[in-house]
């Protein structure tokens, strides 16, 4: 039952209008999912009314939004200019507040009170004991508003916010809070810095004595990004030199817009028109070297579950262990090393591929902030990432070590220095649609990984001294994602959110309860 809706507005907001463009990274991430989470915490103060408590939260975020303002403005393409700068090519988006007509934040209540948190998901410690948890039943889209977000197909946006927070009310006290943005405003790391700073104002609302955010103050300047770019990225041309080094870094090229290649799933085409721009552009330059997709090894048609999977802190560290020994004199492999290493072993057991002589890979989502130079700073907003990958084929890497492959991670990642990226930028800036190419891809061959890492997503808090029982990320359904976070216990773990073909999940976890009833050496 929706008890509220509206859209909210900074409490101070700007003096007049502004109008920011987004990073060159921003625009290279406008076709992703959106960026998402939901808590869900077991109750709020019994002495609470549930008005009151609806009525603290909103106006703590409404505070918070103050230092966020751009988040309630418009995000739209920025307007094409023949021989503009680079934010102003095409498909390049930005943002325009402090307006009369900023669409804000999109602000919804709903009650749900015939569902416990119980029956949703069990208790953190009852998770960790198991080992894995079958999230299939775990009802995302219900936490969610389901107003579409702006350039959400890439071409509308008139009014539509590109942040959306729903608030959801369950029996006996339980409650979600459940946010999505559009992915060119905030990546995970710029959700947290607004979720900590948020759950802050509203403990100091309930009365807390502890009322410091978790995280830094924001820091909204997408030119600092594109500043580490090299070379002139606002001239007639790219910079040859920059363009062949930016090619040599592992980043794949699949190009969405080779709509006729086979196993291309029509439901995709539209918004592939979107990103294009008009046939008379077209056929007056020559696209970028790029390669087509593997659609055929990628059937949206069968069922995909969902599991997350505990690994404790213990767990970790003999991954590490059994890596460094491993892993060809290497020392700086890292637990995140061997976990992922582990992880795309199984999988790819899993997958029944130990016998295919054909490329699979491993796709890692990398955050620029701390590899340009000088670094961004941790609280530096907006989405600055990109993917690379690890690649082999199936029979070597069913059959090799952690070590081999974690050692293989850790090389890759260290490939990407600042100048490589000033080189990146510089050919994403010149690139004629940056929704063209997809630096990762899905399906049977690949897996892609995100990394919550060092976000203290568990120690969210929003009325003092109480922990969330369960954090959500939202995602599509879809087969090969791996997304990992902290444990929701203090055991120095994590926890893997798993998605993969029914069969293949079946099969993965025969092996994963095997390793664990194992007794180490």
């Amino acid at each position: 039952m929706e008890l509220h809706k509206t859209r909210l507005f900074p409490h101070i907001p700007p003096p007049s209008p502004i109008t920011t463009p987004l990073s060159i990274l921003d625009a290279t991430v406008a076709r992703f999912a959106p960026a998402g989470a939901i808590w869900l915490f077991d109750s709020f103060p019994d002495y609470i009314l549930e008005k009151e408590f609806i009525n603290r939260l909103q106006s703590s975020f409404v505070q918070t939004l103050s230092d966020y303002p751009q988040w309630a403005g418009q995000l739209q393409w920025a307007p094409v200019r023949e021989d503009g700068l680079h934010t102003e090519r095409f498909n390049r988006p930005m943002v325009v507040y402090g307006t009369p007509n900023d669409p804000g934040v999109e602000w919804r209540v709903i009650k749900r009170d015939e569902i416990s948190v119980g029956s949703l998901v069990p208790s953190a410690i009852e998770r960790a004991n198991a080992g894995t948890w079958n999230g299939d039943d775990f009802p995302q889209r219900d936490f969610l508003c389901d107003t579409p977000l702006a350039l959400h197909d890439l071409r509308e946006y008139q009014g539509l916010p590109g942040m959306q927070v729903q608030i959801t009310l369950l029996k006996d006290g339980g409650y979600a809070i459940g946010i999505q943005m559009a992915h060119v405003l905030a990546d995970a790391q710029t959700l947290m810095v607004f979720v900590h700073q948020w759950a802050a104002a509203s403990r100091e609302a309930f009365g807390s004595e502890y009322t410091k955010s978790l995280m830094g103050a924001p820091a909204f300047n997408p030119a600092l990004l594109d500043a580490h770019a090299a070379g002139d990225i606002d001239g007639p041309a790219p910079d040859p030199r920059l363009i062949a080094a930016a090619r040599e870094l592992p980043l794949h090229r699949f190009d969405w817009w080779k709509i006729d290649d086979p196993g291309y799933p029509k439901v995709m085409v539209p918004n592939t028109l979107n990103s294009m721009p008009s046939r008379e552009i077209l056929d007056s330059i020559e696209l970028t070297p790029s390669t087509s997709a593997p659609w055929t090894t990628w059937d949206l048609s069968r069922p995909i579950r969902y599991t997350q999977i505990h690994f404790s802190g213990d767990q970790l560290a003999q991954f590490k262990r059994k890596a460094l020994a491993e892993g060809e004199g290497r020392q700086d492999i890292s637990r995140l090393d061997a976990l992922l290493a582990h992880l795309w072993i199984s999988i790819n057991r899993a997958r029944n591929l130990a016998n295919c002589p054909g490329s699979v890979f491993m796709d890692l989502s990398i955050g620029a902030r701390t590899r340009v130079s000088p670094p961004l700073p941790d609280t530096f907003l907006g989405s600055p990432l990109f993917l690379t990958h690890v690649g082999a084929s199936g029979k070597t890497l069913c059959a090799a070590s952690i070590g081999t492959i974690a050692s293989q991670i850790r090389e890759t990642l260290t490939l990407f220095t600042p100048d490589k990226i000033g080189a990146m930028l510089h050919d994403a800036a010149y690139e004629i649609s940056p929704q063209r190419l997809w630096q990762a891809f899905l399906g049977s061959r690949h897996v892609l990984v995100t990394s919550w890492l060092r976000l203290k997503v568990y120690e969210v808090d929003f009325v003092g001294g109480i922990r969330p029982r369960y954090v959500h990320a939202v995602l599509p359904k879809l087969d090969g994602e791996v997304q990992v976070m902290e444990s929701g216990v203090d055991d120095n773990g994590m926890d893997v959110a798993l998605y993969l073909e029914r069969e293949v999940m079946e099969r993965f976890l025969a092996e994963h309860k095997a390793v664990e009833t194992t007794p180490s050496k």
